[in-house]
């Protein structure tokens, strides 16, 4: 898949555009989002430079506001189905 993606902290430079990123599986609890629409806000620019305190798993995908269509539900999630639409905003 294609993915904003960051390897260490540091400045705009550090981030890469890579075009196989291996998809995504929904874990127990947890849902896949086939994005349709993503931006870069102060959350991410904060994750790439790295705040004191807050540790971040490395590699990590950029864009913490997004808009898409959920495409595969894990077990013990209710409430939510394939085909979906969903957004999230910090």
């Amino acid at each position: 898949m294609r993915a904003l993606l960051l390897r260490e902290h540091g400045d705009l430079d550090k981030l890469q555009v890579v075009e196989d990123h291996p998809m995504p599986v929904a874990d127990e609890g947890h849902v896949v989002i086939r994005v349709g629409a993503s931006s870069f806000n102060y959350h991410d620019v904060f994750t790439v430079k790295g705040m004191p305190g807050i540790k971040v798993p490395m590699p990590v995908v950029i864009g913490l506001d997004m808009a898409g269509t959920i495409t595969e539900v894990g077990a013990g999630v209710t409430g939510w189905s394939v085909g979906t639409a969903c957004w999230s905003t910090r």
